[in-house]
């Protein structure tokens, strides 16, 4: 059976900029990480757990996030430090351009596939990523009355 992951892959930094940022609002293990990304992505996505602790123990190394043992359950958790912190900024800076890049292969693809619904998808992000925060407010509110509708069908 052919599967979309022999085709498709995560965008190269992802997964590191995935974990700062969750660890960014708690303290998480690699287990949680795996959790939330297997949530935000439909179980799609399934970095395996020698990436995620690859990449947790290059973090610390760099000082990027901080070990926190729970003295209950003795699993290594991991905050994002202010290093961290400042490394997500950058990455918030350029994250519109990373995703226009990401939105220009989805456009790509769905040319390909011939899934005009999809080229529709791809133009509507487009106009969202280049809307003002005002715009962006009401455009989120239609397209999710617009989703509601869609579940009705």
């Amino acid at each position: 059976m052919l599967s979309s992951s022999k085709f498709l892959s995560a965008p190269r930094g992802l997964l590191k900029v995935f974990i700062l940022k969750s660890a960014s609002k708690m303290p998480v293990s690699g287990i949680d990480i795996s959790d939330q990304i297997n949530f935000y992505t439909n179980n799609e996505w399934k970095p395996s757990p020698g990436s995620i602790y690859f990449i947790l123990n290059e973090l610390l190394s760099k000082g990027m996030i901080s070990e926190v043992i729970s003295p209950d359950t003795n699993v290594k958790r991991y905050i994002t430090t202010d290093k961290g912190m400042a490394m997500l900024s950058l990455f918030f800076k350029v994250a519109d351009q990373a995703l226009k890049r990401q939105f220009i292969f989805a456009g790509i693809m769905a040319q390909v596939a011939e899934k005009d619904l999809a080229k529709i998808f791809v133009e509507l992000a487009e106009l969202i990523l280049t809307s003002d925060k005002e715009k962006e407010k009401k455009l989120k509110l239609m397209i999710n009355q617009l989703i509601l509708k869609v579940k009705e069908l």
